[in-house]
């Protein structure tokens, strides 16, 4: 966050009154739970979701579509999409009207000292982000995943529950991980890859490239 701006007791930013989270389906409903856990009632209002679908939401309303909704200054926003390239549209969509993005680490993930977060990113129940590791902006690291050591992941890259970078292992940009995916230590895997389930990177791969399989093979993605 910008170091002009002054703390309030939750952590966050004193210039924030207000909590929108970006995208009303169950990850959203999961990330309003987990802010509660995080901020409490030391944290600003959790106010309501941002969704194309208005008909979503259920602890609280959708107040407007990604694609329209202008920010107020007092806003802080809270990516909760899954999917790597649709998480880039709507953040880009926003931040071009002002937008600003939270960082949320939920109370029982585990940040070294020395790891650096990007701005907007999310660490979820038991994610751990290890010594010297590095996030992008509006990186996704969900439950029990983890960067080792020197691991780094860049902006917009989502760890599926249970994924993993070994030491000194590095994912490029919007990178998609599975469940119980895992990037192998010192490996490189360009940017828009996408680590199936259950496999393992255990060699470089360009950017666009799906691994799949143990050890994983490595093809051309196509979406």
């Amino acid at each position: 966050m910008p170091g002009s701006l002054s703390a309030s007791p939750s952590g966050l930013p004193s210039s924030y009154r207000r909590l929108l989270i970006v995208g009303a389906g169950g990850f959203g409903r999961e990330v309003w739970n987990w802010a509660r856990d995080a901020w409490g009632a030391a944290g600003p209002e959790l106010v309501g979701f941002l969704d194309a679908d208005p008909s979503k939401g259920g602890y609280a309303p959708v107040l407007g579509d990604p694609a329209s909704f202008v920010p107020m200054p007092e806003d802080g926003l809270l990516l909760a999409i899954g999917i790597p390239r649709v998480r880039r549209r709507v953040a880009e969509t926003l931040l071009a009207r002002g937008g600003r993005f939270v960082t949320l680490v939920h109370p029982t993930a585990i940040i070294a000292p020395s790891a650096v977060l990007g701005a907007g990113s999310i660490v979820c129940p038991y994610g751990i982000v290890s010594d010297a590791a590095v996030t992008g902006a509006c990186v996704l690291v969900n439950y029990h995943a983890s960067l080792a050591h020197d691991a780094s992941a860049g902006e917009y890259a989502v760890f599926s529950p249970y994924a993993t970078l070994a030491g000194d292992a590095h994912i490029g940009a919007d990178t998609f991980l599975g469940l119980h995916a895992a990037v192998g230590p010192g490996r490189r895997l360009g940017d828009r890859c996408k680590v199936s389930a259950n496999s393992a990177a255990l060699a470089d791969a360009p950017a666009d490239s799906i691994i799949y399989g143990v050890p994983g093979r490595i093809g051309r993605l196509i979406e």
